[in-house]
This record gives structure tokens, sequence and C-alpha cells, in this order.
């Protein structure tokens, strides 16, 4: 699995970050090298020897009693070794991780140890305190640094909540609450003492490590399983037209759409409440009828803020597990498709002009603004002004990014936000109000959809974990549909524990520990589930204006004055908008001849700094694989940035350009004084060390290419997987390829075209629906899980003095400027068994498509299924 990062001169690695400064500590006497933060009060220290080889002394100190802190060996964290510590009750735990993104850092394989210092580790009252000596950790990798090296730039991170188990070494962490970075000169932090320090280092015999999730899935004494075993499924009497599984940005735009046609539809979300009128309670100090979620200046801000639980902790990376997904943790980047990013790749029925008509539709419920603020002002504009007269004076043209979506060639635009009415916007907004004022619409949370249930190629429902640990079967009506709807880094797990993906990734939850009932192997669906993975990297250049800037501190946002708290409520002000202040494009013709388009963010983190974010992201050929732990989290295979020599070649093209032009003598920016240190550094250097978009796509492809005959769809045309006959994938998994903005808005106008998909599939009864034996029917129960979710979602209040989400005044609602959906469920002759030999699909043929026990739908040609 390959690792990037830049060794760069010591100057630049060095002199942006916080110092470090001497620190004797009182338990032990060692001499550290120390960095304490200031909000948190959590201290990280480091002590080398005279000769820097492979070991250093490390100490992580934090003021807390159940949460945990980390020393990562660099400063930008992902893809490096990071030493986590917590305390379990009077002890203290400690990991070896490696950092991959915002989520649950994995176990580090490589050969690197710690080992713990007894008097400078223990547990009190106040605070936690882990002192080791971290054997192997200066690994000369590019996961790590090299001992010849003068110095280094370490990240640290803390949460002051507990982490999943906290007596297991392997256990989930919750999201972070404070990280930052600091530097350490090793001629300050070297000891002649230092062996001596290290000899007190003694090895202790670890606590058995068990599965962070190890209560997920269920048992059955039918079908496959794996070693865990799990509670009893409840099957529910209540049944559905249509279970949406994943309550994510595409899951409510579906869901609602479905629901239009007044059958009966169930929504499902595995976190909780978000916004404050969904029932959200995660409110600002300063004005409690509003979440953080809600308060668009929050944006930047929300993996630090009171709350950080909307992180989802089994995924390759960060995505979010609460109403809205990803849409309501994400920085707010609402870029509309140019027509490119459908017409280069997508498929035949998928181009612009077949899913324009779906665009309009979901931008005249949600537009998206380069102006939020109800004042018409824009606020905290320094930056911009800097910005544009730097992009200006290189030929590059001011746009509407918004009005002008095809132009993105050499244009720079105001940002374009996914802001209404003062708040954060996307479904949540603008179509989960309609949807609840329907009485065929259902919303469940806190209900994680571990697979679905199905009988060879029916689904006849999903089987969910609720938050106590209890399982429940729902089923959907005779002819109903299943929807997959949990994300690029989500559904495809559940596509795995349905029997559906490649034969060893279901075979390692076969053989895992979440519990999962899988089909027969006979049944299992070969197709390419987690391949074709592509996400933006995203590398991130300092400037230093001519002229003076000055930025606002964070505090401004997230702990406002009150002339910007009366304005917020007025819907107007700096915390109205997101924390971008100019967004720019461009295109690099690639030596193989693609046009690469590049993306850029940009704002003001301190006084005369200029940050850009610039973004590698449509025409890019890098691809990689997720897959399935078997403790149930998702992970890279293979990961999916610039492992292609012409998507290098064509970023670092790029980063030269801008390079090129702050060199300019009329240039308004000068590149960052560690940069111009060394005259030798260029684009290739530079574009060593990036971080994820935690924009992917691509997971559960669309194409006319089955997977199961070698290609490398997971659904067809209509977004249904092959080899089912109603289960469909509807989320950012399907797309055949990246945008050239930020995912947000394609994955949203693809949902509104894939709702009307949906809807014209004709579907066949399904065979009685069969739960597992271990199941038990109630129908109390179905009353109870729907109705108190609903009800969750809709006994909150909106501040009538910030709020104004869209409603509905009658009980269905249609297509603006569209077909509306009008199709249900299509009831057909009783579902019989094919006999072995019988045939059982292809085209032409509408009879029942389930085999006799002891064979399976086989594929023989477009025309004949047989079964086998």
């Amino acid at each position: 699995m390959p690792r990037f990062a830049a060794f760069l001169p010591l100057a630049y690695a060095l002199g942006a970050f916080a110092q470090s400064v001497a620190y004797t500590d009182p338990n032990t006497g060692i001499d550290f090298m120390s960095f304490q933060d200031s909000d948190t009060g959590a201290r990280f220290s480091v002590a080398t020897p005279e000769t820097l080889d492979t070991d250093f002394i490390g100490q992580i100190v934090a003021p807390t009693t159940e949460g945990w802190a980390g020393l990562d060996l660099s400063a930008q964290m992902a893809n490096h070794i990071l030493v986590v510590a917590w305390p379990d009750g009077d002890k203290v735990m400690s990991s070896v991780r490696e950092a991959t993104g915002y989520t649950t850092p994995p176990v580090y394989t490589g050969n690197v140890t710690t080992t713990p210092i007894a008097n400078g580790t223990f547990v009190n009252s106040t605070h936690f305190s882990y002192t080791f000596v971290c054997n192997g950790c200066i690994t000369g990798e590019s996961d790590s640094f090299p001992n010849t090296v003068k110095g280094n730039a370490f990240g640290w991170a803390y949460s002051s909540d507990a982490p999943a188990k906290p007596s297991a070494a392997d256990t989930a962490l919750n999201m972070h609450s404070g990280f930052g970075a600091f530097a350490i000169i090793f001629a300050n932090s070297s000891s002649a003492s230092y062996s001596t320090w290290a000899s007190w280092a003694e090895a202790i015999v670890p606590a058995a490590v068990t599965p962070s999730n190890g209560t997920v899935g269920s048992t059955s004494t039918s079908g496959q399983n794996n070693t865990s075993t799990a509670p009893i499924a409840t099957t529910l009497n209540t049944t559905y037209d249509y279970i949406i599984a994943g309550a994510g940005p595409a899951g409510i735009i579906v869901a609602e759409r479905l629901a239009e046609s007044g059958a009966e539809v169930l929504l499902l979300e595995r976190g909780d409440a978000s916004t404050h009128a969904s029932g959200g309670r995660a409110v600002e100090s300063w004005n409690e009828t509003v979440t953080q979620y809600d308060v668009p200046a929050m944006a930047y801000y929300l993996s630090t803020a009171g709350v950080t639980n909307e992180y989802c902790t089994d995924t390759a990376d960060q995505a979010g597990c609460l109403l809205g997904g990803s849409s309501m943790i994400n920085a707010l980047m609402f870029v509309r498709p140019q027509e490119r990013d459908f017409d280069d790749k997508w498929p035949t029925g998928w181009k612009w002009s077949d899913v324009s008509a779906s665009a309009e539709s979901f931008y005249e419920r949600n537009p998206g603004t380069i102006s939020p603020s109800k004042d018409g002002q824009r606020y905290d504009q320094g930056a911009y002004d800097v910005l544009s007269t730097f992009f200006t004076s290189n030929g590059w043209t001011s746009v509407n990014a918004l009005e002008e979506p095809n132009k993105k060639t050499d244009v720079f635009s105001h940002p374009p936000w996914n802001i209404q009415d003062g708040l954060r916007a996307g479904p949540v907004l603008t179509y989960l109000p309609l949807a609840k004022s329907k009485k065929n619409f259902h919303v469940q949370l806190n209900s994680t959809v571990i697979r679905a249930v199905r009988e060879s190629s029916f689904v006849t429902g999903v089987e969910v974990e609720l938050q106590d640990g209890s399982r429940q079967i729902i089923n959907v009506k005779t002819g109903g549909k299943v929807v997959l709807a949990g994300g690029a880094l989500s559904t495809p797990r559940i596509l795995i524990n349905s029997g559906i993906g490649p034969a060893d990734q279901i075979k390692t939850v076969q053989g895992g520990s979440v519990g999962v009932t899988l089909p027969e192997e006979s049944e299992w669906i070969d197709l390419p589930v987690g391949k074709g993975l592509k996400d933006h990297p995203i590398v991130t250049l300092k400037f230093k204006t001519k002229s003076s800037l000055a930025s606002l501190d964070t505090s401004a946002f997230t702990k406002p004055d009150q002339t910007n708290v009366d304005s917020f409520a007025q819907g107007s002000g700096l915390l109205v908008q997101g924390g971008q202040r100019l967004n720019f494009w461009s295109s690099v013709k690639g030596t193989d001849g693609i046009e690469r388009f590049v993306q850029g963010t940009c704002n003001s983190p301190s006084n005369d700094t200029i940050k850009m974010k610039v973004y590698l992201t449509h025409g890019l050929t890098s691809t990689g694989e997720i897959g399935v732990t078997a403790d149930g989290k998702t992970e890279y295979i293979t990961q999916p940035w610039l492992n292609t020599d012409e998507d290098k070649e064509a970023l670092a093209s790029f980063v030269d350009r801008l390079i090129g032009f702050a060199q300019a003598e009329n240039s308004t920016l000068t590149l960052d004084a560690g940069l111009t240190a060394s005259s030798n550094v260029t684009g290739a250097d530079l574009i060593k060390t990036f971080v994820t978009g935690s924009h992917y796509v691509g997971t559960a492809k669309m194409g006319e290419d089955d997977g199961r005959k070698g290609g490398a769809a997971v659904v067809d045309l209509d977004t249904k997987v092959y080899g089912t006959d109603n289960l469909f994938v509807v989320d950012a998994s399907f797309h055949p390829d990246l945008p050239t903005g930020n995912t947000q808005a394609i994955v949203m106008v693809a949902a509104e075209a894939a709702a009307k998909k949906v809807a014209a599939v004709k579907v066949g009864s399904a065979p009685a629906a069969s739960a597992s034996s271990s199941a038990v029917v109630s129908s109390a129960t179905a009353t109870q899980a729907v109705s108190s979710s609903a009800a969750a979602v809709t006994s909150a209040p909106a501040s009538a003095s910030i709020t104004s989400a869209p409603t509905s005044t009658s009980e269905t609602a249609t297509f603006t400027g569209t077909t509306a959906i009008t199709s249900v469920a299509v009831p057909s002759p009783a579902y019989t068994e094919v006999p072995k030999w019988g045939r059982c699909g292809g085209i032409g043929y509408d009879g029942p498509t389930k085999c006799a026990s002891g064979s399976s739908c086989k594929y023989q040609n477009d025309w004949y299924y047989q079964c086998l």
C-alpha cells in the first residue's frame, strides 16, 4: 500500500508550526522538548538520543479520565505512524495506528512497538499519562521520518470522549475534538542520559484484543454465518413499498420523490438527527434554536466542535453518520456539474441531455448561492480582493460559478455554497420537510442496515441493528424495492454482507466477527463491488501577501460576538457564510491526451497569509479499491490517489504554474517564506504531500458492462444491482466518474434522476417473506420503532427568525418541470420456483426467477439464464 509524504527542507517543514519548549517531567525526571495545547491542556513530549537512530521516548498527557490522545509522527497526520493512548479504569491502554483520514485509524502493521516507562504511566483523578519508548518508530520511510533530519513536525490529536471499547487495544476511536502540530529540533531534544531513561521501559503483557464491533449482525440456522454470536432478529409485520437504506443527500431525495407517488416509504438512518428542525440538539451556546450543523460558519470547525460523534468510525475515510449524511459535515461547497461531468464517461441515458431536467428540478428546491447574506453584503473579503487581483493579472476571468457551470478553465468565482435562508442547505432542509408532510413516509433513526435479506435474486427486506444492539428484519411488500444509499464507503459493505461482491470479500465476512447471515455460497453474486474507487487528491499551498491582510481569529466563528449573533438571527452577516473566500478552476492536458481539471478553494487562515487547496478532479485516471475487514469496517485495499504518472504530471504542472504566478514581479503574493528558502522546490516536490478530498465515487459503478460477465459495472442503467430483481444503489457509489468540483451537487442531481429510474422498474412478486429461523415476528415493535423515530424528527420547532424551510401545502408533491413519479409496485402472478435446468431470466423473460433448492440462476447468454 503506497504512502505519501515529502521530506522538504527544514525551514519549510518546521517554520510554520508551533515550537516546543524544554520541559522536565516531574515523575520521571526525563528532559523533553514539549508542546502543551492551551485549549485542551493536553501535552505531547519527545526525548531523543544524541545520535538519532530508530527509537525515541515519547510522552502523552491528557486531562481526561475517559478520552484519548495521540502523537503522530508527521504534521500531515494521514498515512503516518500514530501512537494513541487512553485510560481504561486505572490502567493506560495504548496502540500504534496509521492515520488514514477522518476515520478510525487502523492498527499499524509494520515492525513498530511501544514499551511503557512505569513511573511516567498512570491514571489519576484529573488526567492520564503515557510515557513510552517508541521502538523502531523512526523508519526512514514516508510513514515516519529519516534519522538524518535535524528536526521534525509532529502532529497531535485529542478527544474527551471515550473510545468505543476502552478495554480493546484495537478499539474504534471517535473523532478528535482538538488537533494540531508542533516542531522539534532534535539538537534540543537530545540527551546523554537517553540510554538510562530508555532502560526504564519494561514490556507488559497486553490486555486481550477483542473485536471493536463484535455484536453487529445476526445468526441463523440457515445460511453461512461467521464466528460471533449475535442477537435474534425480530421480524416486523409492517411492510413497505420502498425501503431506503441511508438518509444522506441521495437517500433523502430518493425517498421524498418516491413518497410523492403515494407509495409507503421507509427511510433508515444509522445516526441521529442533525439540524434543530429535524430534532438535533447539538445546539450553539449563543443560539439554542440552531445546531452546529445549521450554522454555515461552523462548517470548517465541526471536527473540533462540542459534539463530534457524527463522524463514522467504521469507514475507510471521513463520512457523516447522522441525518443528512456527509452533507451535514462537509465544507458547504456546491459546485454545479458542468455538462462534461456527465457527457464524458456516464453511460447512455445518463448524459447531460438526459439528466438536465432532473438537475433543474433539484436546483429549484436547492439552488445554492454565492451571496448568502440576506442584506446583500459579503463579509471578510480581504482574501478575495488579494486573490482576484492575483488571478486577473495572469489573464483569468471572474465568473458566477452557479450561473456559468460550463466555464471551468482559467476562471475564479465567489464561492458557491450550499446555503439557504441563512442556514446549511441540502435535503434535510429542502426535501425532508416535504416528505414528513406525507402520511405514507416514515423515517427510523439510529438503525444501522447490516444487509439486504434476499431469497436468490429477490430482496425481501433488510436487517438492521438498533442503538441498543437489538435486531430487526423489515420487509418490503409484494413487488417492493430496496434502495441502498449509505454512501460510497458504506454501501459496498452492505452489498458484501448480502453476498454480493468479490468472493474473497464475502469470505472475509463469513470468517469474521460481525455476525452476518450470508446466503448460501451458491447464491453469491460475483460483482466488482469496491473496485474503481476514485477521489480528489488535494495539495495545500501557502502564500504570503505583499500588502497587509487581516485575518479573523477562529473565535470569530466559533465564539461570535453579539453583533454577529444578532446579524445571524436576521439571516445576515459573517456567520451565514462558509469558510472559503474564492474558488478557481482550470485544466491541464495530460501526456496521455486526457484533459484533467483542477479546482482550488482559498481562504486566509492567519494575517498576511493565503491558503490554497488545489484539487485534481474530472479526468484523473487513478483508481483504488475498498474492502471489508473481519470486524466490519471498510478499508483501502488500494489507495486511489495519484497512482498514475499522468495524474502526477498534470497536478505537478499546474502547481508549477501557480508558483510561476507568484514569482512574477507584479504578483500580489509570494510563496511561503519556508518555500523560498529553497529555490529548487517544484510542483513535483509539493504534490508528494497531499490529503484526501473525501469525495469518493465508483464503488458500485453503473454501466452496461455487467460485472458478472467480466465488466466493471455493479448496477445497470436503472441503478439496479446486476443479478437481483429489486435491489438498487443510489448514492455516489454508482457514479462512474468524478466531477470537476466537489461531489455534493452532482450526487443530488443524480439522485433526482435515479428516483425516476427506480420507480419505473417493474418488479414481480417475491416469495413469502421468510426471515431466518431465529427471527421473531412482532407488529408492536414495528409501530414503536417507526413512530418514535418519526416523532424525534418532527417534534423540534424551527426558529422563525432565522429559518424558512420549504413546506408543502398538500399531501402530494409533483416534479417541477418534469414528469411526476406515478408508478408504485406492479403486482404479478404468485411466485413459483423454477425447477433445476429451467429458464430463470434473460431478455424478454418475465417469469419467476427463484430456482429450486440446490440450484441457482446462472447467466448463459443475454437471452437465457438457467437454474443450474
